[in-house]
């Protein structure tokens, strides 16, 4: 996972920008694949809820313009269902398992259980952190594309939101390691991207 980003990095700020950035959706199938393997023995229901539930919830926002505000797919991530790429359910599970098992491990390192809407609230608070990290780069590189050019709050409110609701459903506690590692490097890569230059 380390070595697919950072080669990524490397061939979006060079001249070949645009090839690295048109195997974005494969790259993120292929780390799914990754994390998937890593979490094999922890496979469990939390996965399909955290998938399937955020495929719904993107398809009543790209159809509605309700929750997120009015926004639309670039063809960059592949296939699409009702104008949502299939990946962005992977994408979900990876984000809503990752800062999951990072609060999880927090609260174990800690020796204490903290409340569930505690837990709710510091997951949705990582989760659109992380969004904030990627809409720069992703209206740069066209997978997606707002209404004016303008991420409205109601983008970053709904996904705290949303997030918040999925952390507040009852889980199994699991070692989500691969989804967890994931997270830590997508923020470390989009880090990157918004600070260096680059041309899509």
């Amino acid at each position: 996972m380390v070595v697919l980003h950072a080669v990524g990095v490397i061939g979006i700020v060079s001249e070949y920008g645009p090839l690295f950035l048109s195997l974005t959706a494969l790259n993120l199938l292929i780390n799914t694949g990754l994390a998937i393997h890593m979490d094999w023995q922890e496979r469990h229901w939390n996965w399909i809820v955290a998938a399937a539930g955020g495929l719904v919830v993107e398809i009543i926002g790209v159809q509605t313009g309700w929750l997120f505000g009015n926004y639309q797919y670039g063809s960059a991530l592949g296939l699409q269902v009702a104008g949502v790429p299939w990946i962005l359910g992977a994408l979900w599970w990876i984000s809503l398992c990752g800062f999951g098992q990072w609060m999880d491990r927090n609260a174990q390192l800690r020796r204490q259980v903290s409340p569930r809407w505690l837990r709710a609230a510091v997951g949705a608070s990582f989760m659109t952190a992380l969004d904030g990290l990627i809409e720069p780069v992703a209206i740069r590189a066209d997978w997606w594309s707002w209404e004016g050019g303008i991420v409205p709050w109601t983008n970053y409110a709904s996904w705290w939101g949303v997030a918040f609701l999925f952390y507040c459903l009852p889980y199994r506690t699991s070692k989500n390691m691969g989804a967890a590692t994931l997270v830590a490097i997508f923020a470390v890569f989009f880090i990157l991207l918004n600070g260096l230059k680059w041309n899509p």
